[in-house]
């Protein structure tokens, strides 16, 4: 019997790609639902295309005047098609929940 690690090498040997969807275990998990933002720290990440900092800024403020929001963090990516560096993340990461957008 063969099996699918057996096919793989197989079809590996001959140096031919896999195009099948090989389910992986994500490397991040998803947040537990935050029960209350009440004097929470939010993060907001800016890409830098056209109005993302307008929506971040509605947003932001939202979150301060109907939903307890205390502290903000608002950080921009260098180029918006790229990933924000990692000292913007270990930034973001202080925060109770982070929230970006983006725009045009």
């Amino acid at each position: 019997m063969t099996t699918l690690n057996d096919l793989h090498a197989r079809i590996a040997a001959l140096g031919l790609v896999d195009p099948t969807d090989r389910q992986e275990e994500p490397e991040r998990r998803p947040a537990a639902p935050l029960e209350t933002l009440e004097g929470l720290r939010g993060g907001f990440l800016d890409n830098r295309k056209g109005n993302a900092d307008v929506i971040l800024d509605a947003i932001r403020e939202r979150l301060a005047d109907q939903y307890g929001m205390m502290q903000s963090l608002v950080r921009s990516k260098w180029v918006f098609s790229a990933p924000a560096a990692p000292e913007i993340i270990d930034e973001l990461a202080e925060c109770d929940f982070v929230v970006t957008a983006v725009g045009d």
